[in-house]
Parts: C-alpha cells; structure tokens; sequence
C-alpha cells in the first residue's frame, strides 16, 4: 500500500490514474450501448434524434463556444484554461445532463476544439480530459434522474456513498505517504494536508444535507427529484475532475511540475470546491428547469 501511495502522489500519476479510469468508463459506457442496441436489440432509453432535437444539440454548442468566446474576449484572464473551463464546464454538464452522456462527451470535445481555435492559449492534455469528463458524467447524472423517479432517498444515499468513499481513498493514500507534501516550497505534513481535504467534503455534506432536509421539510419532492443528481454529478466532476485532473494542468501552465506543483494545486482545489458545487448545482438546476420540457426523451 505504501508504494501505491507513494506513486500516485509522486508528480502528477493521481491524475494520470483519475484520467485512465475516467477513459475507461467512457470506452466501457460507449461499447455496452452498442451492443445492448446492436446485439440485444434492447430499446433505446434516452433524446429522440429528431431534427428538434438536434438542432437543440447545434445550439447548445454553438451557443457554449460563443459564451466562452465572447468572455475570454471581454475579460483577458478567462482566456487562461485553469479560469475558462469553469466557464465552459457549465454548458458543457446542462447539455451532457439534459441529453445523456454520449452526446455530453461529444458536445464536449467538439467544444473544446472550437474554443481552442478561436480563442489560442495555454494547451495542455488534462484539461481537454477535465471537459470530457464533465459531459460524461453530467451525463450519468440525467441516468440517475430517470431511474432515481420516487426514490430520493436512493440518490441521496449514492451522494453520501461517494463522499465516504472517495474520502477514504484520498485520506488513505496520503496517510501511507511517505514523502514530503509542499505547497510553493512550503513544507506541510500530513495531518495539515488531511484537515485541508476533510474539511472540504465535510463543508459539502453539510450543505447538502441543509438542502435536503429543507425540502423534505417543505415537502418538496419534485425539486429534489431534480437537485439530487444535479448535486451527485456536480461533486462527482468538481473532486474526480477538477480537483485531481486540473491540478495537473494547473501545475503544467504555472510552470511547477512535479510532487510540489501537484500538491499545492491540488490543495487549492479542494479548498475551492464546496463553494463551486454550491454555485454550478445552482445554475445547473435552474437552467434545467427552463430548458428541458422543450426536449422530447424517449423513455
């Protein structure tokens, strides 16, 4: 255990890792659907690919790459990947959210292109893979709203298991660490490095709890119905994407590579987090709201 630990906190192999097992998913998602429709000639859950539809997937697009466009040009520093991604990030999960995560991946990476060519800057592969993934798994999250239906508690449950879990993982691998942990040369211990990250996901399941039991209260149950995967998929990107995927591009535009680079972007990351999940949950629940009884799914 002490030399896994010791690897994935050695440079930037923890991304390296979160970024294979993201591809993985994606490959396996993609290769079960066509066989399942091919093969098994089982019936197709998920948008109509009428010429409605597919106009509502151009649009999206195009409306994504001119927001981010328009804001890296009215605004400079957006134009850096660490700062437009959370920019672009927000479309690119509504339109993976509302249409599934085929189409997520695809609008995603078809995105990213554009953005890249009319707006030139800072190339690096994680965040190109961060994007990816934030369609991917907002597209999971429209799977948990359909099959989730009646069963809040169900989806709750699942935000609360993916808390525990991917808090063990993280709280494991840095407590079998036997290296130095720095931040801009700093040298930081263990213990300070699990406070930082326990802290963050305490503050998140605080929130989400709050909001939950508000609802319940309020007997609410439609817009939790709503929210819950919202706020599943949300965290899901923010901790396995943006945090642990970013930070490594993060270190890669500031120029510090290595152990220190990824540890001190990492821990920067996570400090922000809570406080992005509130935000995107927000404004994903809300465009979601506005936008998705124009959209016809075959169920």
């Amino acid at each position: 255990m002490e030399k896994i630990s010791n690897w994935l906190l050695d440079g930037n192999n923890l991304a390296y890792a979160m970024s294979g097992l993201i591809g993985a998913f994606i490959l396996a998602y993609f290769v079960y659907n066509t066989f399942s429709f091919v093969v098994l000639k089982e019936r197709y859950h998920g948008i109509r690919f009428t010429t409605k539809n597919i106009a509502y997937i151009t649009m999206f697009t195009a409306i994504n790459v001119s927001v981010t466009v328009v804001i890296s040009l009215t605004i400079p520093i957006t134009v850096f990947p660490p700062i437009r991604i959370a920019f672009e990030g927000v479309m690119v999960k509504i339109t993976g959210f509302i249409f599934g995560p085929i189409i997520g991946v695809l609008v995603a990476l078809i995105t990213e292109v554009l953005v890249m060519i009319f707006v030139p800057s800072f190339i690096h592969p994680a965040f190109i893979i961060v994007v990816i993934s934030f369609g991917f798994i907002a597209g999971i999250g429209s799977s948990l709203l359909r099959l989730g239906k009646g069963y809040n508690w169900a989806n709750m449950l699942l935000i609360n298991l993916f808390f525990i879990l991917f808090s063990v993982f993280i709280l494991v691998i840095i407590d079998y660490f036997t290296g130095e942990i720095n931040i801009f040369g700093i040298k930081v211990t263990k213990e300070v490095y699990k406070w930082f990250f326990a802290g963050s996901t305490l503050t998140c399941l605080f929130f989400v709890w709050v909001v939950y039991f508000s609802l319940l209260y309020k007997k609410n149950t439609k817009s939790l119905h709503v929210l819950l995967p919202i706020i599943l998929f949300a965290s899901a990107s923010e901790y396995l994407s943006t945090s642990i995927i970013s930070a490594w591009g993060d270190a890669g535009f500031l120029g510090i590579d290595g152990s220190k680079g990824y540890s001190a972007m990492l821990i920067s990351r996570l400090v922000q987090a809570p406080l992005k999940i509130l935000f995107n949950a927000t404004v994903l629940y809300f465009t979601y709201k506005a936008v998705h009884p124009l959209i016809k799914r075959d169920r």
